[in-house]
């Protein structure tokens, strides 16, 4: 049987944005499949197995303070990361409620998400061995 590439679920509503993320984290190695908003992730979560979800905070037609809550109750082992411009928001009482896995500030150090993301498949394939 051939083993799945770890999958991540990217919601980034801004295009450039996107496209980089999806860029930088196929050439290390993961799936991607890129969202643009909180539904679109609700959907996608519905019939497709994913292994982490990077989302932005502020979308357009569902905001991740309304999503996250929503993924939790159906995921609720999901890994997450958030990534937000709004710098604030990583002391913010109601993600840490979320049982988020790490938090971002835009722009992004890319090495460092990696990374992250990479200690997060890491963890989960020890657990699944």
């Amino acid at each position: 049987m051939e083993k799945r590439p770890f999958t991540i679920l990217l919601a980034e509503d801004e295009a450039a944005s996107r496209f980089l993320y999806l860029e930088e984290l196929e050439e290390a190695g993961f799936h991607v499949i890129p969202v643009e908003n909180g539904l679109q992730v609700l959907g996608t979560l519905e019939d497709t197995k994913v292994d982490l979800l990077l989302t932005d905070i502020k979308m357009p037609d569902m905001h991740a303070m309304e999503m996250i809550p929503l993924v939790r109750a159906e995921h609720p082992h999901l890994p997450i990361l958030v990534a937000s411009a709004f710098k604030g928001m990583e002391d913010d009482f109601a993600l840490k409620g979320f049982n988020i896995s790490g938090f971002f500030v835009k722009p992004v150090n890319m090495d460092a998400l990696k990374r992250k993301i990479k200690e997060i498949a890491g963890a989960l394939a020890a657990t699944a061995a």
